[in-house]
């Protein structure tokens, strides 16, 4: 709990019940626990890990998401590369498939 007049936290006295600013000395009677302040305590305590868990799961979801992203344009990328490869190797069975052709007719094994 802070201080009411300048915010500072406050420290417990139990014996007298009573909390001292250390900075303006200013005291603050403590507020007995009832049933309805513990239910308002536990209920701001579930609010608070509810919310928190929340943005948890967001983030999670958020970086999931961006992962993909980042996995499917690795994916299309290899893809991309591999198709390159793939012509590239085909032209070059294709150059040297004309080259036997052409040696086999010069040289009449290709009649």
């Amino acid at each position: 709990m802070n201080c009411k007049n300048c915010g500072a936290a406050l420290e417990i006295d139990q014996l007298r019940q009573v909390r001292f600013c250390p900075y303006c000395g200013a005291e603050v009677e403590i507020e007995e626990e009832t049933p309805d302040t513990m239910a308002g305590t536990i209920h701001g305590i579930a609010k608070t890990f509810f919310n928190q868990t929340a943005d948890k799961i967001r983030y999670n979801r958020e970086h999931a998401v961006e992962i993909a992203e980042q996995k499917r344009k690795e994916k299309a990328e290899e893809a991309r590369h591999s198709r390159k490869m793939m012509m590239c190797m085909m032209g070059g069975m294709a150059a040297v498939m004309t080259v036997m052709v052409i040696v086999m007719r010069l040289t009449g094994a290709w009649a």
